[in-house]
């Protein structure tokens, strides 16, 4: 596959892949598939941990990239590990616009490599991803369920993950932002009885780690908020919906950064060229995909 100077993949090639992909996914009674894996090599033969950030990657900014790379650089999880930037082609709150999904595939798999280039970087020679068959691989992958829990059962139905020789599957661990949290545990999600203890099995074999909100919002409050959204779920705040105190300790809360990224932003600094906020906010690679192919041009506010 042709490549930029800059190590972005021929445009023509990868819009033609994922276009395929789609199209054959739709069709098909698959619920998950991984359309494309950066460095292509397939998953060790007892994958301990899978990290799933999950998000419409419209585009995919610092502020994805800042959150797979704590979770990577983490020792909470065991390894072998492995990340999977999942897209879902049915969203429960979002229409698909205005960036096509295969725009958005192409964007997240040139993203990959940004992810990679950072965690090798950052990686001590005792800690550093390639050797001692601690490959690390990210995989771009697609799926029709809109909610998390489905979602976690169709990457496991799937077998892309499971182990070689014992089957056994590794631990999902959900990379989520703290308004991801509250929808999570949102029963409105959950019909027809809308009830949280469909999150059960999630939760018996699956981790969530929540990147907290810095600034103060509607939906999430204060960072005090936060911290007691969490306090309330532990002392058995949503036991009358369904939820469980023991559930708190599957979540691990972690810090965000001071001045946070919007996507709605970006999308407002391509439509206006303001290349170098865009390149800023999302990185050389996604910036030079997003000019070249013209996206979010109607985003310019004149």
């Amino acid at each position: 596959m042709q490549s930029s100077p800059t190590g972005t993949p021929s445009t023509s090639a990868l819009l033609s892949q994922f276009q395929s992909s789609l199209k054959s996914f739709g069709s098909s009674p698959s619920t998950f598939l991984v359309v494309h894996t950066t460095p292509s090599f397939p998953p060790p033969p007892s994958l301990e941990t899978l990290h799933v950030l999950d998000s419409s990657f419209n585009p995919p900014t610092r502020a994805h990239l800042r959150i797979a790379l704590s979770a990577l650089h983490s020792n909470a999880y065991p390894k072998p590990h492995r990340l999977l930037l999942l897209l879902a082609t049915q969203n429960a709150d979002k229409a698909p616009k205005p960036a096509a999904f295969e725009q958005r595939l192409a964007m997240m798999t040139v993203f990959a490599q940004d992810i990679l280039d950072e965690y090798s970087a950052a990686s001590s020679p005792q800690q550093s991803p390639v050797g001692e068959g601690e490959d690390l691989a990210v995989d771009i992958g697609i799926t029709k369920k809109p909610y998390y829990n489905d979602k976690a059962i169709a990457i496991e139905d799937s077998g892309q993950y499971a182990g070689k020789a014992t089957g056994q599957q590794p631990q999902q661990v959900h990379l989520l932002g703290f308004d991801s949290l509250i929808r999570l545990l949102d029963t409105k999600y959950y019909p027809p009885n809308h009830t949280l203890s469909a999150l059960d099995p999630f939760f018996e074999r699956h981790r969530i780690r929540v990147t907290r909100r810095s600034q103060e919002g509607t939906d999430w409050g204060t960072r005090t908020d936060q911290v007691q959204y969490l306090e309330a779920l532990a002392t058995g705040g949503a036991e009358n919906v369904g939820g469980k105190r023991e559930w708190a300790e599957r979540i691990e809360l972690v810090e965000g950064e001071r001045e946070e990224i919007s996507s709605t932003k970006v999308r407002n600094y391509a439509g206006n060229k303001e290349w170098g906020k865009v390149e800023s906010s999302i990185g050389t690679r996604v910036r030079e995909w997003i000019e070249k192919e013209r996206l979010y041009e109607e985003h310019g506010e004149g």
